[in-house]
């Protein structure tokens, strides 16, 4: 059955990871709950297709480049004291080169069950804000330069 992202909830690590993690590594992690999630970008591999064609050949030969894990901007309705916008905006200073990792739980356990986990890892860029008009709420837009392949922890019962 489809689900939607209603009470899916976002996390960041409490402390950088700068290396790859395995499940069990992203288990292990100290999350702390980004609250006023409102929309959170594409993740996933992205592969470059790289082409070459020659004078003998009637059609291009192609083949798998190198591949980006994603940048998905995470759109937060700002909440000054929110202990995880609060390291949202220490992992997104311009002087922090660190890595975070970042947890999406969704709303999608069985009766009884777990929910789905996604994990993934990289840098953070921001704050933007957006300002707009005056019936807007206050937003800020991050972005996440993720560095490896998401890991996903599927519903069990």
């Amino acid at each position: 059955m489809a689900e939607t992202n209603s009470g899916s909830k976002f996390f960041i690590s409490s402390l950088p990871t700068n290396t790859d993690l395995d499940l069990t590594g992203f288990e292990a992690l100290t999350w702390v709950q980004v609250k006023g999630v409102g929309s959170h970008g594409e993740t996933g591999v992205n592969t470059n297709i790289v082409s070459y064609d020659t004078w003998d050949t009637e059609f291009v030969q192609k083949a798998k480049g190198t591949s980006n894990a994603g940048d998905p901007e995470v759109e937060l309705a700002r909440i000054a004291a929110d202990a995880g916008q609060l390291l949202m905006r220490t992992a997104g200073d311009h002087f922090n080169k660190n890595n975070y990792s970042f947890k999406i739980e969704k709303n999608d356990a069985p009766s009884g069950g777990t929910p789905t986990f996604v994990y993934n890892r990289g840098l953070v860029a921001g704050p933007r804000t957006p300002n707009g008009r005056n019936e807007d709420f206050v937003l800020e837009m991050f972005t996440l330069a993720l560095q490896q392949q998401q890991i996903i922890d599927e519903a069990a019962a």
